[in-house]
C-alpha cells in the first residue's frame, strides 16, 4: 500500500479552568514555562499523531480490523484519541472493516475452511453482523460451500470408508470424517454430500 505522509491532525482541547486566561499567562512569562493547558494539548496532540502512525505502519502490512487495531494499540497510546485517528484512516480509506471482512473470509476459503467457522471467526475479529454476512453472500455467488465441502474430505483422506472393514468400524471412520468437516466450519447437509460424494467414487 502506499502511503502519503502522515496527515492527522487532531483537534485540541484546552483544559477547562475558573481562572481568566491572564492570570495563568502572567507567571508562564516571567518564569518562563508554558501554559498547563497548552502543554495538555500538545502532549495529547502527539499522542494522537502517535497513535495514528502506528496505526498506519499496521495496515501498511496487512488489513486490520477496527477491534483488532485498538486492541493493539489502547495500551500503547492510553491518552490518545482512537475514534478520531480511526474515522481519519477510513476517510483515508486506509481502514475499512468491511473490506477485511472480504479478505479475512477469502483468505480462509482457500484455507480450506466453510461459512459456519467464517462467521465465528469474524466475529472474533469484532465484525458487525452485516458485513459478515455481506462477505458470506459474496462468496457463495462464487462458490459452491457443497462442492467446497467434498473438495476438503478428498483432499485429506483421499478414498471412500472401505466396504472390508466391519460395520462398526466403517461408522467410526464416517463419524471421524464427519468431525474433520464440521470441525472447518461446514453444515451438516454440506458434510453429508461430501461423504457421499467421496464414497460414490469408490464405485466409479
Amino acid at each position: 500500500m502506499s502511503l502519503p505522509p502522515d496527515s492527522f491532525s487532531g483537534s485540541q482541547a484546552g483544559c477547562a479552568t475558573a481562572q481568566p486566561a491572564e492570570s495563568l499567562e502572567a507567571p508562564c512569562q516571567a518564569t518562563g514555562l508554558e501554559a498547563p493547558h497548552e502543554s495538555s494539548s500538545s502532549e495529547r496532540a502527539q499522542q494522537d499523531q502517535a497513535l495514528f502512525s502506528a496505526a498506519l505502519d499496521l495496515l501498511s502490512r496487512r488489513e486490520y480490523s477496527c477491534y483488532e487495531l485498538r486492541q493493539k494499540l489502547d495500551a500503547r497510546f492510553p491518552e490518545a484519541d482512537f475514534e478520531k485517528a480511526l474515522l481519519r484512516l477510513q476517510e483515508l480509506n486506509y481502514q475499512s472493516d468491511q473490506r477485511f471482512a472480504e479478505v479475512f473470509a477469502r483468505s480462509r476459503v482457500m484455507r480450506g475452511h466453510g461459512p459456519i467457522r467464517i462467521r465465528q471467526e469474524l466475529r472474533q475479529k469484532g465484525i458487525a453482523a452485516d458485513l459478515i454476512e455481506s462477505s458470506i453472500d459474496q462468496l457463495q455467488s462464487e462458490l459452491d460451500w457443497f462442492q467446497h465441502a467434498s473438495e476438503q474430505l478428498q483432499r485429506k483422506f483421499r478414498s471412500p470408508v472401505s466396504r472390508a472393514l466391519p460395520w462398526a468400524d466403517q461408522q467410526k471412520e464416517r463419524a471421524r470424517r464427519q468431525r474433520y468437516l464440521a470441525y472447518r466450519g461446514f453444515s451438516g447437509d454440506a458434510v453429508q454430500f461430501a461423504i457421499e460424494e467421496l464414497d460414490r467414487s469408490g464405485d466409479e
